[in-house]
């Protein structure tokens, strides 16, 4: 019987030539693709490595087909390799969209090992513990057998491996360094001697070896090392030793035998912990960018602000803040290097992580710089007080620019600053930090769409994009213009000449891969959106990903309460902590006093990846539950404020989860500004129900919205809505669902005018509705079918319809589609000069009206002011249309206001007011016009065709008219037509004055 291999240690060498251990012995992995591709995971140990990255690794540029297929094949067969020595499996994880060798399974890797000893060794050289710190120096060295992967390998590995060399370099330097200062000058000759063979143009190594022959007694090897260097930089480089190869000729020039053993000042500082006189200016900023584009303000500001005289009081301070990505670090060393003549006793540059899981404490950042400026290890203070004090001290008469890149915090900032105004400070952070003393906050956005292009140009030349305008535009589009994103897609295409940028956009224009594609040598913009995420409390990092559920363009505070099934309260401030880390951005519509928030479109797709590795499916469902009953309840609540009660439309019987109460509050005093703020998340979660075959939340939330998009005329919400709900509703097989659906289908056609199109379809939802004995829903349906049948000239049909609701609607307590019915009759009776009838009619429709507040109250008044109009009492016509106007302003009802504006013209014309009647009756044309309404605009031109013929103008009168009567024929307004069939037959010679007809209401 067999038996599973046990478990072993696997050991991964890549500080040399790719060696493979399995408990001591070596592993063969002949495999060439298995082999890159273990060398790039093991490269980025720990960390997830995107399928780009991995696939430039192996392939480079002859990337197959598919390449995420074929590295799954690989690291399967890979796995399997491992799994036959025993290795555990799990020892290469899948993260999508990539893949991690996880050290956390008995993995060793000899770069995690030799930067860990990186870290301990710091630590012991800032407690003054060199011998500790010196053992493990030395056993990080000895780590290295070669340069990284050494043999075959990927241009796509290069900035991994150049920063690893140099970290090496630089542990060599502080290691001769420590050894210098104990005396130890043979173990730095045999350390030095070959490595400068290697590294023939590093001059400080160069120097270090020059000082250990020198105090070792052998000056004449020295002074030879020098000449040998002076001769290979002039050769190879056409330039002289630099300062620190300088400095020691002029010590092995002028010491005497006792000084020659005291320390160089460039390499040590005097024990008093005070600078030597010596020390060079230091100058420690990053090299700045030629491309860099744009940020001219913020630019100038800085700069302004930081070249201030030298003898103010307290040091300026300029904190450029922003997303990540957005360039803050190369606008901070941009200012810096501008400033370089103001600051002549140098620039101090630390990067203090604070978005990292491991920032730099002001603790060790102060060490740093303490030993930059002189300060000896063993005179660097211990407490940060007295660190700070020795800081500020050091500083007080000179001038030096601070750079502190990347802070998290206030509190990572104050020990660090100067205490008087010689210095001064600029700052980079993804956080506000309003409480620094003195600072001037700079913010960044994205850039513009004509940066974006500069930037393009510069990096990868102005002539490929010009060359390709359309296809640079849609890149910097799909890059959301983040100046991370476009640099990497630019220099992307900069090391790819052989690719056009159309390729390039047809790769990024795919949601599900654009984060795979923004990554490049090292440059990964989702890498940078993780450190603003992992800095995230547990609650903060949910709502992040939940948000990504939403997908309308921007959001309310409110929404974040369901999402997280919180206190609205509460969920603000984790919302704010996503503001805080500018994951979540501040949005403000022009003309709204109302908050929003939005993501960046790269944001929100990393958001949608976090929502699919950390959100359970049930959560998700949960959640988008919770948020689309929230949102039925405040549309419920708009309705009952528009209707004056839970009128004219038909609920679903489905249980809903809670809503909270404190949600609603808020919402209560203003509904309908709620609702204009809040459109797309009601249009969006109802298409989202939907889609999840939530089909009694998205139809109800159609139907309760439908009054709402019909007041303020928003028919593409109205009819997306019902239209997505009314394929759930089929899908389910839910008649009752899709009966609700299709009335509010047919009344959006009905309301469009569309008469042929609304008629089959309310006429279906009568039928539905009768099959599941929906006596309410069915009365509903034929009251509007009955609009139609009046429209088009069928209106004894209409009037019966009506009178057949009425005991139907009534029993239902419906309030407002009976006062509807009774008004729609009496507008009819009035158009048939029944105006008897149709006042008592109207009489009962007012009564009605007046037992609750919504937009009956308006409609009835205008049917009061066209009932005396058509008696001849225009001040009584007047003073109804101006109450009409005051009512429907107020529910910005533009229908209602658009036929008051119309009503009141018209009296103004029978009054002889014919110029002021027609300026009210041209507002109200381009009005009907705008809520795309032909019948109001019908209306109107009835009346200005009067007013023309009254000032005498029978011409301007005809072409009215005539317009009038196309447009009848073309919505199929029979009706309509009669009317202006028989004022065009009355124009001159005849003009009796009742010939333009009373104003009717829809």
């Amino acid at each position: 019987m067999s038996t599973a291999p046990q478990r072993r240690l696997l050991d991964v060498r890549i500080l040399g030539p790719l060696e493979v251990r399995v408990d001591g012995h070596v592993l063969e992995v002949p495999a060439a693709r298995q082999r890159a591709l273990l060398g790039a995971l093991a490269l980025n140990a720990g960390r997830k490595v995107g399928i780009p990255y991995l696939a430039d690794c192996i392939w480079e540029d002859a990337l197959p087909a598919d390449p995420a297929n074929q590295i799954a094949s690989i690291v399967s067969a890979l796995r399997g390799t491992l799994r036959r020595v025993g290795a555990p499996q799990e020892i290469i994880t899948t993260r999508r969209p990539g893949y991690e060798l996880d050290v956390a399974h008995g993995v060793r890797v000899d770069v995690v090992d030799f930067r860990a000893a990186q870290r301990e060794a710091r630590g012991f050289v800032e407690s003054g513990d060199l011998q500790r710190a010196l053992s493990l120096m030395e056993a990080g060295l000895r780590l290295w057998r070669g340069p990284v992967l050494s043999g075959p390998g990927s241009q796509a590995r290069q900035p991994e491996t150049r920063r690893l060399e140099e970290e090496y370099i630089a542990l060599r330097e502080s290691c001769s360094d420590i050894q210098l200062g104990l005396g130890m000058h043979e173990e730095v000759i045999a350390g030095l001697s070959a490595f400068v063979e290697e590294h023939p143009l590093l001059e400080r190594p160069r120097a270090q070896l020059m000082r250990a022959l020198f105090e070792s007694g052998r000056r004449a090897d020295a002074l030879e090392l020098y000449h040998s260097t002076a001769e290979l930089l002039r050769e190879e480089l056409g330039v002289v030793p630099g300062g620190d190869l300088q400095h020691m000729l002029e010590v092995v020039l002028a010491e005497s035998p006792e000084t020659s053993r005291k320390p160089p000042v460039a390499f040590r500082a005097s024990p008093s912990g005070g600078p030597e006189p010596g020390v060079p200016s230091l100058r420690q900023l990053p090299g700045d960018l030629p491309e860099f584009v744009g940020r001219e303000e913020e630019l100038e500001t800085a700069v302004a602000h930081l070249a201030r005289p030298e003898d103010v009081r307290a040091a300026p301070v300029a904190v450029v803040v922003g997303p990540g990505g957005t360039g803050k670090t190369t606008l901070a060393v941009h200012i810096a290097h501008r400033l370089h003549d103001v600051y002549p006793d140098g620039q101090l540059y630390v990067n203090l992580g604070g978005m990292s899981g491991n920032p730099l404490s002001p603790h060790e950042a102060l060490g740093r710089f303490l030993r930059d400026l002189g300060v000896a290890g063993p005179a660097v203070p211990d407490s940060l007080d007295d660190r700070s004090a020795l800081f500020r001290s050091l500083l007080a008469k000179r001038r030096i620019l601070l750079v502190l890149d990347n802070a998290g915090d206030a509190g990572q900032l104050r020990p660090l600053l100067p205490g008087t105004g010689s210095c001064a400070v600029l700052v980079t952070s993804r956080v506000r930090l309003t409480s620094v003393p003195h600072a001037r906050v700079l913010e960044l956005d994205v850039l513009g769409q004509d940066q974006a292009r500069q930037l393009f140009g510069r990096i990868l030349g102005a002539d490929r994009v010009s060359a390709e305008p359309e296809a640079a535009a849609a890149l910097a589009e799909y890059c959301g213009r983040l100046p991370l994103a476009v640099h990497i897609v630019a220099a992307k295409l900069a090391s790819k000449p052989h690719w056009s940028l159309r390729k390039a956009a047809a790769r990024l224009a795919d949601e599900r891969r654009r984060l795979d594609e923004l990554a490049h040598e090292g440059l990964e913009v989702r890498s940078s959106l993780e450190l603003s995420h992992q800095g995230l409390e547990p609650q903060a990092r949910r709502l992040f990903r939940l948000l990504a559920l939403l997908e309308a363009g921007d959001f309310a505070e409110w929404v974040c309460g369901p999402l997280l099934d919180i206190p609205v309260d509460e969920a603000e401030e984790v919302l704010e902590e996503l503001v805080d880390a500018r994951l979540v951005d501040v949005v403000s519509p022009p003309g709204s006093d109302r908050t929003r928030y939005r993501m960046h479109d790269l944001v929100r797709l990393f958001s949608v990846e976090c929502l699919e590795e950390g959100e359970p499916q049930a959560a998700r469902t949960a959640a988008l539950q919770r948020t689309a009953a929230t949102t039925l309840a405040l549309a419920g609540l708009a309705h009952r404020k528009v209707c004056g009660g839970d009128f004219t439309v038909i609920h679903s019987r489905s249980v809903r989860p809670p809503v909270d109460a404190d949600i609603v509050e808020r919402v209560a005093a203003d509904p309908l500004a709620w609702y204009e703020a809040d459109r797309t998340t009601i249009t969006s979660l109802c298409v989202q129900a939907a889609e999840h075959d939530e089909d009694e939340l998205a139809w109800d939330l159609a139907a309760t919205s439908r009054c709402l998009f019909s007041i303020r005329f928003h028919f593409d919400d109205w009819q997306r809505t019902h239209e997505v709900s009314l394929d759930a509703t089929r899908r389910q097989g839910n008649k009752r669902g899709e009966a609700s659906v299709l009335l509010g289908l047919g009344d959006l056609h009905l309301t469009r005018r569309a008469y042929d199109v609304a008629l089959p379809l309310l006429r279906r939802s009568q039928e539905l509705f009768g099959e599941v004995g929906e006596h309410h829903g069915r009365a509903l349906a034929q009251r509007k079918a009955a609009c139609a049948d009046r429209v088009q000239g069928r209106t004894a049909e209409a009037l019966e319809s009506w009178r057949l609701c009425l005991p139907v609607l009534e029993e239902a307590g419906d309030l407002e589609a009976q006062a509807q019915v009774l008004r729609w009759t009496a507008q009819t009776l009035l158009e048939l000069g029944r105006a008897d009838e149709a006042e008592t009619s109207l009489l009962a429709a007012e009564r009605m009206a007046a037992s609750f507040a919504g937009r009956s109250a308006g409609q009835v008044r205008l049917a009061r002011g066209d009932l005396a109009l058509s008696r001849g009492d225009l001040a009584a016509a007047d003073e109804n249309y101006r109450r009409a106007l005051e009512v429907t302003d107020r529910l910005g009802d533009r229908s209602g206001s658009c036929a008051a504006l119309l009503g009141l013209g018209t009296v103004d014309v029978r009054s002889g007011r014919t110029a002021r009647g027609r300026e009210r009756l041209e507002k109200a044309r381009a009005d009907a016009r705008a809520i795309q309404d032909p019948l109001l605009e019908l209306e109107v031109l009835l009346s200005l065709a009067d007013a023309w013929e009254r000032d005498g103008e029978p011409g301007e009168a005809r072409s009215l008219l005539t317009r009038g009567a196309e447009l009848c024929r073309r919505i199929g307004a029979a009706s309509r037509l009669e009317r202006f069939t028989a004022a065009l037959s009355a124009l001159p010679p005849s003009r009796p004055e009742q010939r333009a007809a009373l104003p009717a209401r829809p």
